[in-house]
């Protein structure tokens, strides 16, 4: 467990420096990512489901990358998507190409819908923080207004 969070950090910290991330911000991107796939693992154990371990890893890699932006005053991008590099299905991904060259329906079937769920869940898990971050803001007012098409006037 603890080589697997070592390598998570590592993985984390190349795609930073791939994604030409500042020097000063890397050790803290890695440590989200790390931070992340600890908590990936442990839900494994708990729930038994990559599904929604990839989720509750996201929430946190997520919130922990909206912490670290506005301490740092960055965009939150900076720690958010290497942060999510270590559950990107590309594993599943490689097995949708491998059944599909060999001809496997069921196999191919399989790994699509269990890659589209892990992506899906990514996209819900930074979807949900970014959406609670972006209501928390004080003094915001999320009423619509509507024109009016016969008078062109706000009602």
């Amino acid at each position: 467990m603890l080589l697997q969070i070592i390598s998570a950090f590592i993985a984390t910290a190349a795609f930073s420096i791939l994604f030409y991330l500042p020097k000063k911000y890397i050790i803290h991107s890695g440590m989200t990512g790390s931070l992340g796939w600890f908590i990936y693992l442990i839900s494994q154990e708990i729930l038994d489901d990559k599904v929604l371990s990839t989720l509750t890893a996201t929430l946190l890699v997520a919130l922990a990358s909206h912490i670290l932006a506005r301490i740092y005053k960055t965009p939150v991008t900076m720690f958010l998507i290497p942060g999510v590099i270590p559950f990107v299905p590309g594993a599943g991904m490689y097995q949708i190409v491998t059944g599909i060259v060999e001809g496997n329906v069921e196999r191919t079937s399989f790994y699509f819908f269990e890659t589209l769920q892990i992506a899906g869940s990514i996209a819900l898990g930074i979807f949900i923080i970014d959406t609670f971050f972006r209501r928390k803001g004080k003094g915001q007012d999320y009423n619509c207004t509507v024109i009016d098409a016969d008078t062109d006037k706000l009602s």
